[in-house]
């Protein structure tokens, strides 16, 4: 299904794609969730801390529209959703937690498994951990960037979802903070059966660098940005 028409209520789907969305809406909860959520929080201004809830359990977010498009994308359409070997506990790698709803959707459709994260942005990494621990996932967030070397590089924050590590000169200091930056070779377990890359256009220079450790990833999820 289309994702516009995901995020824009109940009666937008039914006239646009009815097929469809009477499909997603008998058979996945997710689907009837993010409906519930989009009634819960259209009226909520932009980078507005929220609570919802789903199967039971209470996710915290720090911004709606951003959450409602993840929620279409991981939850709705299983963008994350990868075939696990039998007999071993799993491990999701998550470079770009920010509120972790790939280990919530890994919790929720697997049941146990292990989690690194690595999310900059301090307000979003304690929202992360937050959700881990309402969940009762099993890992670990760090509060850091990855990049191509180590080092402490200025982060310009959103509140939301499209934070970014910044290298040349930008005005909008106000937003500014300085951030940790790690190598993500240097943290990969020995077996990894998904490893998420989206930092916000640093995925090339992140994905050279663990090139020698890719032997050790069954699946590798990459956001592409355009430039």
């Amino acid at each position: 299904m289309n994702p516009l028409y995901h995020t824009r209520g109940f009666w937008w789907g039914l006239l646009r794609q009815p097929g469809c969305h009477v499909r997603e809406w008998l058979r996945n909860p997710a689907y009837r969730a993010l409906h519930r959520f989009h009634r819960q929080l259209r009226s909520l201004p932009r980078q507005t801390p929220a609570q919802v809830s789903f199967a039971g359990r209470p996710i915290q977010l720090c911004d709606g529209p951003s959450f409602l498009s993840a929620w279409d994308e991981i939850f709705v359409n299983r963008i994350y959703e990868v075939r696990l070997p039998d007999g071993r506990v799993p491990c999701l790698v998550d470079a770009g937690a920010n509120i972790g709803l790939a280990a919530l959707f890994w919790k929720w459709r697997y049941g146990r498994f292990r989690y690194l994260g690595f999310e900059p942005d301090p307000a979003v990494a304690a929202c992360c951990r937050e959700n881990l621990r309402a969940w009762e996932i099993e890992g670990e967030v760090v509060e850091a960037a990855v990049g191509g070397t180590e080092g402490t590089v200025r982060f310009q924050r959103d509140g939301a979802d499209g934070g970014r590590l910044i290298r040349d000169g930008n005005k909008d200091t106000c937003r500014l903070i300085e951030v940790t930056v790690k190598m993500l070779s240097r943290h990969l377990p020995a077996e990894v059966d998904l490893l998420k890359i989206d930092v916000e256009g640093a995925e090339g220079e992140v994905i050279q660098e663990i090139v020698p450790c890719l032997a050790r990833v069954r699946a590798l999820f990459a956001e592409c940005h355009s430039q």
